[in-house]
């Protein structure tokens, strides 16, 4: 005789399954798209999982985007503290770290721009924003303490502003030509290896820059 256990696992595993085929198609639809794209309905054909066993998670589709968003914003996470740690790895010289630092954060938001473009959307949504938030400050603290490791090459009388504005100036560029926020107008204006090439060019400079 199966025990009480032993009963309950075939069903919390079908539930698990279930979970992650709606967020799977959630992911998807979201990629492929925008947030208006989003439908219980258009969701459940494409992950096979019922509209009433979708409500039965969540309690509506606001829920669901930020549940994708909070799981994918922690994936990618994940992935950007990898890509710091292996710059950092390399151990290269201001001069050289700089622009692949550069060309580091520039292919890892062209990598994830599909899926980041929806996120930032919704940027209005107070919880959308503060997760958005938490995790983009994360990201820029990551970068700039990289930057750091090499204070004593950076001649800029404020280190600690100067990597801060090479971060924002960069990411607001870089972003700018992926269409991400409110930036969707200004989407592929320009060249995209030139604008690395000059990014990194730009805050090496102003890295180096002496108190006048």
């Amino acid at each position: 005789m199966l025990t009480k256990s032993a009963s309950r696992t075939p069903k919390q595993d079908r539930s698990r399954a279930s979970l992650e085929r709606l967020m799977a198609a959630s992911r998807e639809i979201l990629s492929e798209g925008t947030f208006e794209q989003l439908t219980i309905v258009g969701i459940s054909k494409r992950s096979g999982v019922s509209v009433g066993s979708i409500y039965a998670r969540f309690e509506g589709k606001d829920d669901l985007f930020l549940a994708v968003m909070m799981d994918v914003l922690g994936e990618l996470d994940s992935e950007w503290e990898q890509l710091i740690e292996g710059v950092r790895n390399r151990n290269l010289p201001l001069a050289m770290q700089v622009p692949e630092l550069i060309n580091t954060l520039a292919e890892f938001l062209r990598r994830h721009a599909s899926i980041l473009k929806p996120f930032m959307s919704r940027a209005f949504d107070p919880r959308v924003a503060k997760f958005g938030k938490e995790k983009h400050l994360k990201a820029a603290y990551a970068f700039q303490s990289l930057l750091l490791y090499s204070r004593e090459d950076i001649q800029h009388p404020d280190p600690e502003h100067a990597v801060s504005a090479c971060f924002s100036i960069a990411y607001a560029a870089l972003a700018r030509f992926l269409g991400l926020g409110s930036a969707d107008e200004a989407a592929g204006e320009g060249d995209w290896e030139q604008l690395k090439h000059d990014l990194g060019i730009m805050c090496f400079v102003f890295l180096r820059q002496p108190a006048s």
